[in-house]
């Protein structure tokens, strides 16, 4: 699989994903090892009682370890997990408080008379609870559990001579508790990780698909396609439109070959957008070498809104200053290619009717009188100049 280099295929190459893998598989859930601490602490503390009632013998020592280094150590790490700054070291130190409470559940077990028939299910619990429950990448978990196996074995060994059988039971138990969680721990990870990167590169495209939108349509119409709303339209009292064509384009384009057509073409209505940006012009769609874009449409709500006064007051004016930036820009590009490049433009401003059209390839436009006006305007105007109507 790619972005595995090593032969267990747990590491991704990149260091920036590896730590947002280790955030997405450990730290989100670490409330769960808070609650899982606690619980342990409980179990850990009901122990204790059970030394204090069964094997009063040891007592003593057992009590006091279980309740004051084990307990304390796991509620301060259940405390210490709620807090944003234990997420730098949040793997090693649960890893340390694992093989801390493993060692000492094996002090313990050896000071009790019957040690060896309880460290076997002590410690198998203590590996399986820790696999299912707290999150730790496969390293640090085979790090814990072989701390875990070697203080049983150490607690085996102790007991060999009086209880032989015993120990032997306990070694395959905790071995193949061991095994197991081993497996487990990988094999969920694994997965993990194929579903880490899934999850980035169905981010990744729903992304690009929403830049791809954003790049057709205005922002609020996506938000609106995206809550579901349909159909979008909206009347608009008072806008800006303006038209503007590239005056003996289509001769130009005969003369020059096609690459070199499509990249001046690019290029100007690239700027044009730039510019449209700039003075907060919407660009409705482009027709051949001709450019329509509106100033001054205000969001209506959802659904077919009534007509309404515009709260963009100047609108006029950017539309105004956005065509003489677009004459302005044709004429630096002729001079720059030394191609005879003139833009004629035509503004007006007047109501609208503005919504989307189509499903599978949708499009944001707007109709009316006000629309054939200003594209009346452009075609009737001078080559380099910028017709404007009455009310504009």
């Amino acid at each position: 699989m790619a972005g595995f280099p090593d032969g267990m295929h747990l590491r991704f190459d990149d260091p920036a994903e590896e730590t947002a893998f280790r955030n997405f598989y450990c730290l989100r859930f670490r409330h769960h090892t808070g609650i899982a601490l606690l619980a342990g602490a409980l179990l850990v503390a009901l122990f204790a009682l059970s030394d204090w009632l069964f094997d009063p013998a040891v007592a003593s020592t057992t009590v006091v370890l279980r309740l004051f280094v084990i307990v304390p150590v796991m509620l301060v790490f259940a405390w210490a997990v709620r807090y944003p700054w234990v997420d730098g070291v949040y793997e090693l130190a649960a890893t340390l408080v694992a093989c801390l409470v493993a060692t000492m559940l094996a002090l313990v077990y050896m000071r009790s008379d019957v040690g060896v028939a309880r460290a076997g299910l002590g410690i198998v619990l203590l590996m399986l609870s820790t696999v299912f429950i707290i999150r730790l990448r496969f390293r640090h978990f085979a790090v814990f559990s072989l701390v875990a196996w070697a203080a049983f074995l150490a607690v085996a060994a102790a007991a060999s001579r009086s209880e032989p059988g015993l120990s032997v039971a306990g070694t395959i138990a905790v071995s193949a508790a061991l095994v197991l969680g081993l497996y487990g721990a990988w094999t969920r990870e694994s997965e993990n990780r194929r579903e880490f990167r899934l999850f980035n590169e169905v981010t990744a495209a729903k992304a690009r698909i929403e830049d791809l939108l954003h790049s057709m349509l205005p922002g609020e119409i996506v938000d609106r396609i995206q809550s579901g709303e349909s159909p979008i339209a909206d009347a608009h009292r008072e806008v800006s439109i303006v038209f503007a064509d590239l005056v003996g384009f289509t001769a130009l384009s005969n003369r020059l070959p096609a690459p070199e057509v499509v990249q001046l073409l690019d290029r100007l209505f690239s700027d044009f957008d730039r510019l449209a940006a700039a003075h907060g012009v919407e660009r409705i769609k482009t027709i051949g070498d001709a450019y329509m874009a509106v100033c001054g449409i205000v969001p209506t709500g959802h659904g077919a809104a009534p007509a309404r006064a515009t709260s963009d007051g100047d609108h006029a004016e950017r539309a105004a200053h956005f065509a003489l930036a677009l004459q302005a820009r044709v004429a630096e590009v002729s001079c720059e290619t030394g191609l005879p490049l003139n833009v004629r433009i035509g503004l007006h401003v007047g109501p609208v009717i503005a919504g989307v059209i189509g499903t599978r390839k949708p499009a944001f436009d707007c109709w009316g009188e006000s629309v054939n006006l200003a594209s009346r305007l452009e075609s009737s105007g001078s080559p380099s100049g910028v017709h404007i109507s009455e009310a504009a």
